[in-house]
C-alpha cells in the first residue's frame, strides 16, 4: 500500500482536483492521509465531502503549524510499505503510482523519482531532469546526494532549478526509510526554506539505490511569482544561515569531500540573488537597502562562498549579476536585482 501525504491549508479553490487524481489512479492500494493544517476556509467541509465518499480518505485536523509539521504528522499516521507526498494545488497523471511501483519493485529501490509539469494559467511547461532512466547507487548516489547541496556545472546557469531534484513531491519513498535515516522535516521557521532538500539529504544518505524515471507524472501549479518577490522577510539571512549549517553537518557526516563542499558553497553563493530580491521587499529607502546588502556581501561565508563561484558556466547576465557581488559593487547589484525584480513581475 501507498499512504499519500497530503498537506492542506485554504485550498478550496484547488485540491478537489489533487483528490480526485490521487483516488483515480491506476493503482488502486492507497490510503490518502490529507492533513487540514487550520484552513479558514471551505477546505474543511471538502475534505469531510471526500472521507464520507471513500473509505480511503483520512482526515486529520491540526491547528495551524506548517507545512513540514503538517508533513510529519502526516507520516505518523502512514500505513503500508511506502509512501508518497502531493501539495494540495497540484494533481497527479493516473498511471503515476502504478509505474512508481512497478520501478520500485523491479529495481529494488529505495526511492523512486520523475520529473514534473510546471502549470501556468494558461501554459504548461514540462521540466524533464533526463530524457532516459538512470538508476543511482554507489558513486551516483554520492554524486545525486551531492546535487540536492548545490548545483555545478552547467547547471549554475539556471538558479532558479537549484531544488528541482530535492522536492518531497513527485517522489516514491519505502516508508522504513524515514525511520531508518531518523528523518523528519523541520520547520521553515528555523531554516526558512528547503526543508525538503533537508529531508531528502538524510533520505537519500539512508537508501541503497534510487530510480529516475523519465516521465513527468507530477504537475506542479504556479500561479504567481516565487513568493520571496512578494513579501519581505526579515529573519531570512539567519535562517537560510541555519539550512547552510544542517547542510554542512550532512557533509561532514558522511565523509566531507571537495565535491560536496563545492556544492554547498555553490548554493550560498547563488543565494545572494534571493536573499537581495527579499532585500529589495524591505521597508525603507533604497540606501537602507544597499546598506543591507553590503552587509551580506561582508559576511564571511557570503564572501567566501561568491569568491569561489566558478563564472564560466553562468550566461551572460548572471556573469555580470556575480562580477558585481564578487567587487562589492552594490550600486550595479541593487540596480540589477531591481530590473529582475520588474521581470518577475511581469
Amino acid at each position: 500500500m501507498i499512504s499519500v501525504i497530503v498537506p492542506v491549508y485554504n485550498a478550496e479553490a484547488y485540491v478537489s482536483r489533487c483528490l480526485e487524481s490521487i483516488l483515480n489512479q491506476t493503482y488502486r492500494d492507497i490510503r490518502v492521509v490529507c492533513v487540514n493544517d487550520g484552513s479558514t476556509d471551505g477546505t474543511g467541509a471538502i475534505l469531510e465531502d471526500f472521507r464520507r465518499r471513500d473509505s480511503r480518505v483520512e482526515v486529520l485536523a491540526r491547528e495551524n503549524s506548517g507545512l513540514s509539521a503538517s508533513r510529519n504528522a502526516g507520516l505518523e499516521r502512514a500505513d503500508g510499505e511506502y509512501v508518497m507526498f502531493a501539495d494540495a494545488d497540484d494533481w497527479l497523471d493516473a498511471h503515476a503510482c502504478a509505474d512508481a511501483v512497478k520501478a520500485m519493485r523491479e529495481r529494488d529501490a529505495d526511492i523512486v523519482f520523475w520529473s514534473y509539469v510546471k502549470e501556468y494559467e494558461s501554459v504548461s511547461s514540462p521540466v524533464l531532469f533526463w530524457p532516459e532512466e538512470h538508476v543511482f547507487e554507489g558513486e551516483a548516489m554520492a554524486w545525486l546526494r551531492t546535487r540536492l547541496l548545490g548545483p555545478g556545472g552547467a547547471e549554475l546557469a539556471r538558479p532558479e532549478r537549484m531544488d528541482s531534484y530535492g522536492t518531497a513531491w513527485g517522489k516514491l519513498y519505502r516508508r522504513s526509510l524515514f525511520r531508518d535515516a531518523e528523518s523528519a522535516f523541520v520547520d521553515t521557521a528555523l531554516i526558512g526554506s528547503a526543508e525538503d532538500v533537508l529531508c531528502n539529504l538524510s533520505l537519500f544518505g539512508a537508501a541503497r539505490r534510487a530510480v529516475y524515471i523519465p516521465s513527468t507524472f507530477y504537475h506542479y501549479r504556479k500561479t504567481a511569482s516565487g513568493a520571496l518577490t512578494r513579501r519581505y522577510k526579515p529573519d531570512l539571512v539567519a535562517q537560510w544561515e541555519e539550512l547552510f549549517r544542517r547542510m554542512d553537518v550532512h557533509v561532514r557526516k558522511h565523509g566531507a569531500c571537495p565535491e560536496a563542499e563545492r556544492a554547498l558553497r555553490n548554493r550560498m553563493a547563488l543565494s545572494v540573488i534571493f536573499l537581495g530580491l527579499n532585500i529589495c521587499d524591505a521597508p525603507g529607502s533604497p540606501l537602507r537597502h544597499a546598506a543591507m546588502l553590503r552587509n551580506l556581501l561582508e559576511r564571511d561565508w557570503c564572501r567566501a562562498a561568491v569568491g569561489t563561484l566558478p563564472l564560466k558556466p553562468l550566461p551572460l547576465h548572471w556573469k555580470t549579476f556575480f562580477l558585481a557581488a564578487k567587487s562589492g559593487f552594490v550600486p550595479g547589484l541593487y540596480l540589477l536585482l531591481r530590473i529582475i525584480k520588474r521581470i518577475l513581475a511581469t
